[in-house]
């Protein structure tokens, strides 16, 4: 079994994207046949920086995973 990817590289602010929706996003990304649908991350007092986020997603995206 292999180990989930560490996705806790973000900074923690005020007003981010809700933490385990990130990583639960993230891990079926990684671990999808085909993309998961685009995400629509819910905004909590305090998550994932939002700008950092969005680039990962979309780096992920673009590269195929």
């Amino acid at each position: 079994m292999s180990t989930p990817p560490d996705f806790r590289g973000f900074d923690l602010v005020r007003r981010g994207y809700d933490r385990e929706q990130v990583d639960n996003y993230l891990t079926a990304l990684s671990q999808a046949g085909s993309p998961p649908p685009p995400p629509a991350f819910q905004i909590r007092w305090r998550g994932y920086d939002r700008e950092q986020v969005d680039a990962r997603v979309a780096e992920l995206l673009r590269r195929g995973r």
